[in-house]
């Protein structure tokens, strides 16, 4: 058994005897009466043999309505101390003693005292009730029918005795069903309320109604990108109020269409943000509806599109085209840690390359880039008289170009260790797509000058022309991979065209 003298040393073996402690939440008259609360000692013993380690403490025990205080048992390091003291008192020594479970730097001896501690047990665990006690129903133990009546417990926990029960009517007895526990946490905690029906009553009331001629509008969403005709403009003006709440919101999305006819959803929402205006989903989209349209697939996918213009007939609207950024598997782990714990990125920043994107894909348009090379590309004259489904104006090895230009200039800013090798990889294959779009400018040249190559038509074919034929073998495979991502692409807020695909 370990000794401690003198407060401060200690002698001996600490005991290989434990305990548990249990910290009552209250000042009981008695010893006795505090283990009764807890359900006697045998409780206490089945309590802590349960699987659940919960003690439950019954402050009114006699009653079989009480509901209990749970106690939740936790891990410790304390001692079991003996404490005898010995007290001087007209030249006697009277001894004393008593049990106290304490920490061995908590203890304070008296002055003048000489004191003396035995280390009992350790106490490796101990219960504490940090919790509150749950309603409770006090049955009216003092009226006069029940004390006419001096009916004792035992009686209504046996409501089958000969002597009358809970159902016994004729003696003014009424049944009592009372719920096990009336709150199903004992400790407090925040919760997540649903929005009251009132709010979403009003909200409803300041969405606009749709009128017949919104009705009898033609489709506007996830149009089919083969389609021969484009959806006509609508005259809104017509039907909407001057001056109204719903003029001045629509006035705001027309002009965005009034700077350029081609816009993706983010940059647009941002700008009308930066303007004051804040429409829900829904809304937002009926203001687009009206004035706009845009395809379920093709070089302009998702983008919303002026109504009455058509890029797939002019060449100037490949500077609207979308592009695609992917982030690496090995670079995935980022945007899924801060996608949902970070404020969201503004728009503008990500299209200046100024943060790394939280989104895994991202679509963005070639006009809003802030990079130089990428507008003095874009303004060059188109490398196809026709816009096709999967690259539109471009090339596939210019648009590929393109695409590793965004790579390198979002892996250069990640704010995290780990994208060197990646932006290795993408900065070379840069330099290998820059060279493959020259060749397509020189190609193009040719086909634009055949005269000048008129008097070699006998001139032996240059030593590259398997290198060439391998070149356009991979583009074509690309071109497939290419058609087999767009077919994987899905309209905006789960819309599903309903053109079929020529």
């Amino acid at each position: 058994m370990g000794v401690v003298k003198d407060g401060s040393t200690t002698t001996g073996f600490l005991p290989s005897s434990e305990v548990f402690a249990i910290h009552y939440p209250g000042y009981p008259s008695s010893m006795s009466r505090a283990i009764e609360t807890l359900g006697g000692t045998q409780g206490i013993r089945k309590a802590h043999s349960s699987q659940s380690n919960r003690l439950e403490l019954h402050f009114r025990h006699q009653e079989p309505y009480s509901h209990p205080a749970f106690g939740d048992l936790r891990p410790c390091n304390n001692l079991l101390l003996k404490i005898s003291k010995t007290k001087s008192n007209a030249g006697q020594t009277q001894p004393q003693s008593e049990l106290l479970a304490s920490k061995q730097d908590e203890v304070q001896i008296p002055e003048n005292d000489r004191v003396h501690f035995d280390i009992v047990a350790r106490v490796p665990e101990a219960y504490h009730f940090d919790g509150m006690v749950d309603y409770q129903h006090v049955v009216p133990v003092h009226a006069d029918v029940a004390r006419k009546k001096k009916r004792n417990w035992i009686e209504i926990k046996d409501p089958h005795s000969d002597k009358g029960g809970l159902m016994d009517i004729d003696q003014e007895d009424a049944m009592i069903l009372l719920p096990q526990l009336f709150a199903p946490k004992d400790v407090p905690d925040n919760l997540v309320l649903k929005p009251s029906v009132t709010l979403s009553a009003k909200k409803n009331q300041e969405e606009p109604v749709q009128h017949q001629w919104e009705m009898d509008m033609e489709p506007v969403l996830a149009i089919d990108f083969g389609i021969s005709e484009i959806p006509k403009r609508t005259n809104w003006e017509e039907y909407i109020p001057q001056g109204s709440d719903q003029w001045e919101s629509q006035m705001a999305v027309s002009h965005l269409f009034d700077e350029r006819p081609v816009w993706p959803k983010d940059s647009l929402l941002e700008r009308l943000v930066d303007k004051g205006f804040n429409f829900s989903d829904h809304l937002l989209r009926r203001l687009l509806s009206r004035v706009a349209y845009y395809f379920s697939r093709g070089p302009f996918l998702r983008f919303w599109i002026k109504k009455g213009y058509d890029p797939r007939k002019d060449p100037e609207s490949r500077i609207f085209q979308k592009i695609d950024f992917r982030v690496r598997p090995p670079l995935q782990s980022y945007c899924d840690a801060n996608s949902a714990n970070q404020p969201k990125h503004r728009w503008e920043d990500i299209c200046a390359f100024r943060v790394f994107p939280y989104k895994c894909h991202t679509t963005l348009q070639l006009f809003e880039l802030g990079d130089d090379y990428i507008q003095e590309q874009i303004r060059k004259p188109p490398a196809q008289t026709t816009c096709s489904s999967e690259t539109g104006w471009f090339s596939y090895n210019m648009l590929e170009n393109l695409k590793d230009c965004v790579k390198v200039r979002f892996l250069s800013v990640f704010p995290e260790p780990g994208a060197e090798p990646l932006l290795k990889a993408a900065t070379e294959s840069f330099k290998k797509s820059k060279k493959m779009s020259s060749n397509d400018k020189l190609m193009r040249d040719e086909v634009v000058h055949p005269q000048a190559k008129a008097g070699y038509e006998d001139v032996e074919e240059p030593n590259n022309v398997e290198e060439e034929e391998k070149d356009e073998i991979g583009v074509n495979n690309c071109e497939e991979a290419l058609d087999t991502d767009d077919g994987l692409d899905v309209a905006e807020d789960g819309e599903i065209s309903l053109q079929s695909h020529s």
